[in-house]
């Protein structure tokens, strides 16, 4: 084998020693997926989730038990209040004076303002939970919009960068697969 193929092999390997497996296995699943949102191959991905935390659990069916950032054990409702089913796109904001922590912004659809409206004023200072792909990745408290038609919504969280960039690069694509066009609804028969 000739050396250049053997020193991208050498970095690949080491990106996974330094970079964690997490990294490594999501850049190899990111090549075999397909990026066509309306394909049956497509698989989301950055998938956002905002749930209820539940303080006292008793209805083990409707609420389910994670583990949080801190590796401490929390429970949430397992039904999310808002996803990335009403998220046209997303912005990762790093915190000034700290890179190492972003928010992040989200741009929602019509039905999206509702549901935010109804989760800022129904849990107005209560801390959510946030998850990514079924991994909790911060708490927040939702800022309300006031009852304008603001598009944007931010979300306070203070995650790491790769995650917030992930987010915002898969905003529109789990968009367009959670919404299709309606002339699509009947392209298969």
């Amino acid at each position: 084998m000739k050396t250049k193929t053997w020193l991208c092999l050498l970095a690949v390997c080491g990106a996974g020693l330094f970079c964690g497996c997490e990294v490594l296995e999501e850049a190899i699943h990111e090549s075999y997926a397909s990026e066509d949102p309306t394909s049956d191959d497509f698989e989301p991905r950055f998938v956002v989730g905002a749930f209820e935390i539940v303080r006292y659990p008793r209805a083990l069916t409707l609420e389910k038990e994670i583990t949080a950032v801190d590796g401490q054990s929390m429970w949430i409702n397992a039904n999310p209040l808002f996803s990335s089913r009403r998220i046209r796109s997303a912005r990762a904001v790093p915190r000034p004076g700290n890179p190492d922590v972003c928010d992040l912004e989200f741009r929602i659809d019509r039905m999206g303002k509702t549901q935010w409206q109804m989760l800022s004023d129904g849990h107005r200072g209560e801390a959510l939970a946030l998850m990514v792909d079924s991994r909790h990745v911060g708490n927040f408290v939702p800022e309300s919009t006031g009852y304008g038609n603001a598009e944007w919504v931010r979300v306070r969280v203070g995650m790491d960068p790769y995650t917030a960039r992930g987010v915002a690069k898969f905003a529109k694509k789990n968009y367009a697969h959670f919404n299709p066009d309606a002339s699509d609804w009947f392209s298969n028969l």
